[in-house]
């Protein structure tokens, strides 16, 4: 046979590569067969498939993960590639991409999202996302909605689905610490000037209540009305605030600010998703929430136990 009618047969479907690649970007054939719409099994024989007709091993399997090989390393650039040809041309010939209109809360999407979202938009570079982060307008289309409940966090319920637990620390620029004070009491934090995020105070309160002392500031108070303004006050150097650490990581790691009493474990709500219109985005777009909400929450576990 020809060489190129040989290489030709071997091809494999289309439907594995989509298979291998959405599991290689999650790390998980069961978070791919989610998003999918497939079986674990299913997407696990796709794969092996795939491997058979390159004859070559793309992932290292486990008990409850896979790794990709050297040679997954590779052929996933290959891959990806090809997708986003194909989904170009796709675009190319239907004349218009999809589109999912996300209704998100002003500091998730500034503090959590942005920084996140380009890795969801490299595993479905066809979509359109549009988000709205104030009320929304007679007959604006909602697909996706990410709201915000107070209190102990809820299981999911069909309606909606849990990815992010809001857990607050105080937060504070270290030039505003006593000689840099390496240790710090919940007391002493109140000493600090305090920026509360709402009139009622109720992340300070929630917090001196994990702390066991009561929310007595005994500096000076600047009030705000979202945790986005309170957060930037504290970047500036004006006090301590309270915020969920994953919305600093950033400055966190470069040093920018500290976590004060990290041993304070106090939980205040957390975010959930609603889909209000079911398609294939919209619910990779949940599962993709939810994947990262682990990882934070695996950071903040990291955390702690450091």
């Amino acid at each position: 046979m020809h060489n190129g009618r040989m290489e030709t047969a071997r091809l494999p479907w289309l439907n594995t590569l989509v298979a291998f690649e959405a599991a290689a970007r999650l790390g998980s054939l069961t978070l791919a067969a989610a998003e999918l719409n497939l079986t674990p099994g299913a997407v696990s024989r796709q794969v092996k498939q795939l491997e058979r007709a390159l004859d070559a091993v793309l992932f290292v399997r486990s008990h409850n993960a896979i790794e990709l090989t050297a040679a997954g390393r590779i052929f996933l650039t290959h891959a990806n590639a090809a997708l986003a040809q194909v989904r170009s041309g796709m675009r190319a010939v239907s004349g218009q991409a999809a589109k999912l209109n996300i209704r998100a809360p002003l500091t998730l999407t500034q503090r959590w999202l942005i920084p996140r979202i380009d890795h969801f938009r490299r595993g479905h570079p066809g979509v359109d996302l549009r988000f709205q982060t104030i009320s929304a307008a007679t007959g604006d289309r909602t697909d996706v909605e990410i709201k915000y409940i107070r209190g102990a966090p809820q299981k999911d319920d069909g309606n909606r689905e849990i990815f992010l637990v809001d857990r607050t620390a105080p937060v504070c620029r270290p030039e505003l610490l006593v000689n840099g004070a390496s240790a710090v009491t919940p007391q002493s934090v109140l000493s600090l000037p305090v920026l509360q995020d709402t009139a009622d105070g109720w992340s300070w309160r929630q917090w001196c209540k994990a702390a066991g002392i009561v929310f007595e500031p005994h500096g000076d108070s600047l009030v705000f009305d979202t945790d986005e303004a309170s957060i930037e006050a504290c970047l500036s150097g004006l006090g301590v605030a309270q915020a969920n650490t994953a919305f600093v990581t950033s400055a966190l790691e470069a040093g920018t600010i500290r976590h004060l009493c990290p041993s304070v474990d106090a939980t205040l709500g957390a975010y959930y998703a609603v889909v209000h219109a079911r398609s294939n985005v919209a619910d990779a777009f949940v599962i993709w929430l939810k994947s990262e909400g682990e990882g934070a929450e695996a950071g903040h576990i990291s955390e702690r136990e450091s």
